[in-house]
């Protein structure tokens, strides 16, 4: 018997091959024919019927899926590549060992593999394994004629030809399995090993098999780098793409706590915003939990207990300037939209200027007060010549009518070496519609534009670093005396955020009755969802 409705089995499996077992996984076998030709025979059936685990408690139970691991199994049903963001303890490693283990049961010369973090997770890994294979009933391995060939310290291996490998690194194996735990903290403390699995073992895996990557948010890694890409595309998905799957605490039945927890003001503000994010009230058992969760975690609680995948990647919430504001009033208005340059208007760009640093260019059209950030570009340590080029190829190729080019006020800086400044070199190259935005006199002041700029504001997801500096542009934070600074932080994210500032300041507003681009507005609004 599922450990889920018959509701929730129709919504997650509607569309898979098992859907027409449903009355198989609520009923019992009438015969031992029935139950080995019907029963037996299905996967989902035997992951929730034949295995023991090790629960939380240090309790052997028998192993029947949660709701967060139904939603990855059918996931998995319709792409083999998955990577998981994820809360934690949501069961998802425990989910994979066991699905793995019983492809090595039931199927000859099969070859699965279990990446951990360190030797002593992988260890842990393996008794576990021993543990499904010593409960597994006697009549399961008479039936299928299987005994233990092969049992140590990497490898548990059957006489039916099929091994489970678990390893701290994969390099040549070929397998037809792989499951990689917590690969965002492999990503953070071993990052030559993290761009090896990418680049090698990933590769040997041939297309249709199965490859499992799942973590929690660890910072800014190869494994967000995954995860953004996954996020972004939208075309269709080949057998080499990740598809990406985001568990929320929400939706984990263990996030509840029945006694009642005073929330103080940030948690009060926090269930706010989160309320209009996600579209729903959270239970007060929910807040209870969340409440004395961040108690013992604080600032980590939204890295190990995200409520979105934005979240998951914002380390310190607090000291975050747009984030929260962007995921309401763009990303849950569905304000992300691709193809949003509309031929019908002049582009703009906004530049922030940088040859040590990145510089960045924003791509932006504007209509009556709305903002469209249609594209970005990103680099350092070339000259103004390089950029311009970026927006030659744009106008080439996509058709981009720049009508200008919105500058900071050190555009004016003359470069010793050239006589020339900075704006001057922009019109060398063909770009004279130029306009020097002031210095600005108070910060704070620029980024409150911004902010109301939101209000009007749709992003193309092909500016996917735009995106990052809104949900990472944030304060510096003090470690001596552990309070935000009044000063920013000046990383990557910054650089992309000044040009925001540029754009926002020197931008024109453009009015046309064009009836076509009218009509594409209109289409874009319609997408909109109140919150």
């Amino acid at each position: 018997m599922l450990n889920i409705s018959r509701e929730q089995f129709r919504d997650l499996y509607s569309d898979t091959s098992i859907s027409k077992l449903e009355d198989i996984m609520y009923s019992k076998p009438k015969s031992d024919k029935d139950f080995i030709h019907n029963y037996l025979s299905s996967k989902l059936w035997r992951l929730n019927n034949l295995y023991t685990i090790i629960n939380k408690q240090g309790k052997r139970i028998k192993f029947n899926m949660n709701l967060a691991q139904h939603k990855v199994y059918s996931a998995s049903l319709r792409h083999p590549r998955l990577i998981i963001l994820k809360s934690r303890q949501q069961g998802i490693s425990t989910l994979w060992l066991v699905a793995f283990f019983d492809d090595c049961v039931f199927y000859s010369d099969f070859s699965s593999g279990l990446m951990a973090q360190g030797t002593d997770e992988a260890e842990t890994l393996l008794i576990r394994t021993k543990v499904l294979w010593n409960e597994l009933d006697i009549s399961i391995k008479q039936f299928l004629n299987i005994q233990i060939k092969k049992d140590n310290t990497k490898e548990f291996s059957l006489t039916n030809g099929s091994s489970i490998f678990v390893r701290t690194s994969f390099r040549s194996t070929t397998l037809q399995r792989l499951h990689i735990s917590e690969f965002g903290k492999i990503a953070n403390k071993y990052p030559e090993r993290a761009r090896e699995t990418k680049t090698g073992t990933l590769q040997a895996i041939a297309p249709g098999n199965t490859a499992i990557i799942e973590s929690t948010a660890e910072g800014d890694n190869t494994y967000k780098q995954m995860w953004d890409t996954a996020m972004s595309y939208a075309g269709e998905l080949t057998d080499k793409d990740f598809k990406p799957v985001f568990l929320s605490w929400l939706d984990d039945p263990d996030c509840n706590l029945t006694k009642y927890q005073e929330p103080d003001v940030e948690a009060i503000k926090y269930f706010i915003d989160l309320e209009a994010i996600v579209g729903f009230k959270l239970t007060q058992e929910q807040k209870n939990f969340w409440v004395s969760q961040r108690r013992e975690l604080e600032q980590d609680i939204y890295q190990e207990y995200p409520a979105t995948a934005e979240e998951a990647f914002l380390k310190n919430r607090d000291g975050t300037y747009y984030a929260m504001l962007y995921i309401r009033l763009i990303r849950a208005r569905k304000r992300e939209i691709s193809n949003l340059y509309d031929s019908n208007l002049p582009v703009q760009v906004a530049v922030d200027l940088g040859r040590n640093d990145f510089f960045v260019l924003i791509f932006f059209q504007t209509y009556t007060d709305g903002w469209r950030i249609i594209n970005c570009y990103k680099n350092t340590g070339l000259g103004i010549k390089h950029y311009c080029e970026v927006m030659d190829d744009l106008v080439e190729q996509l058709g981009y009518d720049i009508d200008l080019v919105v500058l900071p006020h050190d555009a004016e800086v003359r470069d010793l070496t050239s006589d020339m400044t900075r704006e001057e070199a922009f019109w060398q190259y063909g770009y004279n519609k130029t306009i020097i935005v002031d210095r600005t006199k108070d910060i704070n002041n620029d980024r409150e534009i911004v902010r109301q700029a939101m209000e009007d504001m749709y992003v193309d997801p092909q500016a996917q670093y735009i995106i990052d500096c809104f949900l990472n542009y944030t304060k510096e934070w003090d470690t001596r005396r552990a309070v935000w600074k009044e000063t920013h932080e000046h990383n990557d994210h910054s650089h992309g955020a000044d040009a925001l500032r540029q754009m926002v300041r020197g931008g024109r507003a453009y009015v046309t009755q064009n009836i076509r681009m009218a009509r594409n507005i209109r289409k874009i609004i319609s997408t909109d969802v109140d919150v």
